[in-house]
């Protein structure tokens, strides 16, 4: 799921969320591995109940019309890379995907995941892990200002 979770992070995962309510677009889920049902693994809802979703040209399209993910890492499909034909999901079944979409197994090669393959919502990673990344990134970019205002040039 990079780059929205670094490998080997640990995360927080709400079993109760979907108790009360539906997975939604967007939604980052723990699921059962329809390759490997003794394995799970972390992927993103792209596609809901009853939508038309497809692969093609790096993106993920729905009933027709291309996906806005800022959070993913969208690149053109490299070659031998296939379009997924479109899939009119069933009325308890999901489209999920890896944001890191060029390297993730996912819907597009194992198809729709049940309703009942879907375990949890990822809340947040553990100890604040995001809160952590953005102090780095504005130390890191304080850093890089700091040295720009004292004269110091890169070469």
């Amino acid at each position: 799921m990079e780059p929205t979770f670094p490998s080997g992070c640990r995360l927080w995962a709400n079993a109760w969320s979907y108790l009360v309510e539906a997975p939604a677009r967007g939604d980052v889920v723990i699921v059962v591995s329809p390759e490997q049902p003794s394995r799970i693994e972390v992927k993103r809802v792209v596609g809901l109940p009853n939508e038309a979703v497809e692969w093609n040209g790096g993106r993920i399209w729905v009933e027709g019309l291309p996906l806005e993910e800022p959070y993913a890492w969208i690149r053109e499909s490299p070659p031998g890379d296939e379009p997924c034909p479109k899939t009119r999901l069933g009325a308890k079944e999901y489209f999920v995907a890896g944001d890191n979409r060029l390297y993730s197994r996912d819907s597009r090669h194992f198809g729709p995941v049940p309703r009942s393959a879907v375990l949890a919502r990822v809340d947040e990673p553990v100890g604040g892990l995001r809160k952590l990344m953005a102090g780095e990134a504005a130390l890191t970019k304080l850093g890089e200002n700091a040295g720009n205002a004292s004269g110091a040039t890169s070469s």
